[in-house]
């Protein structure tokens, strides 16, 4: 079962103070939780500006030092379309790329998603498929992108917890239904995170977790770091 740490995100430091920025944060932060165990991260990588980029030249650099330093490790990336990306300056920059990573997640809700799946298969980099609905579930199954796929990322937006839990299961039955050997991986947003990876974790589903997703604990407590959300995930 895959645990999935979610170290940054969009998010800023203005919204928490431990969100890594730098190069050197989040090697700090890998190096952290990989000492509990943790083999898996999505990460946000940024320009000098502290945003984030798809830019070939800001990007390889980061990748290699990350590969170097931690082989054994999967490090995976977004292709979000973040601030005012559009989708064709986005598979213009991802075509320019000369390094690879482990996966790139791809929401199959956004605009030029089949687009960017078939271009990072051309490229050998594995897709990693982010399923919000059953709408995308259904994309998902009817372009058989589970013949190259890394995992499916089921993403649960809903506030309210049961609708979340509702919707997963379901998205997450359908899958299953298309694909039984497909690897799962489940994750909410803020306060619905805990329903969600509780309910994926009784079913022994793979889970995300990270400030990326939430800033809070399952009391609705305020999380000091990655760390503190990694220890409240596999308390008990």
């Amino acid at each position: 079962m895959v645990i999935k740490v979610c170290l940054n995100g969009g998010r800023t430091k203005q919204e928490h103070e431990q969100i890594p920025i730098t190069l050197d944060e989040i090697i700090k932060e890998i190096h952290v939780l990989k000492k509990f165990g943790v083999e898996h991260f999505h990460v946000h990588l940024r320009g000098s500006d502290g945003k984030e980029t798809f830019d070939n030249q800001l990007l390889a650099p980061q990748m290699q030092v990350l590969r170097e330093r931690y082989p054994g490790v999967k490090i995976g990336i977004s292709s979000n379309l973040f601030d005012s990306m559009t989708p064709e300056i986005r598979h213009e920059k991802i075509s320019e790329w000369k390094f690879k990573t482990d996966y790139v997640s791809v929401n199959l809700s956004e605009p030029g998603s089949l687009e960017i799946w078939n271009l990072l298969k051309e490229k050998e980099i594995m897709p990693e498929a982010g399923i919000w609905t059953m709408e995308d579930a259904r994309i998902f199954v009817k372009n058989k992108l589970d013949q190259y796929c890394e995992r499916a990322l089921i993403e649960m937006f809903f506030e309210e917890e049961e609708e979340a839990v509702f919707q997963a299961n379901q998205i997450s039955a359908f899958l299953k239904e298309h694909n039984n050997t497909l690897e799962q991986v489940h994750h909410g947003e803020g306060i619905n995170t805990w329903a969600i990876v509780d309910n994926a974790l009784k079913k022994n589903y793979g889970i995300r977790i990270g400030l990326e997703d939430t800033l809070v604990l399952r009391n609705g407590e305020r999380a000091s770091s990655n760390e503190a959300l990694y220890n409240e995930l596999i308390k008990d």
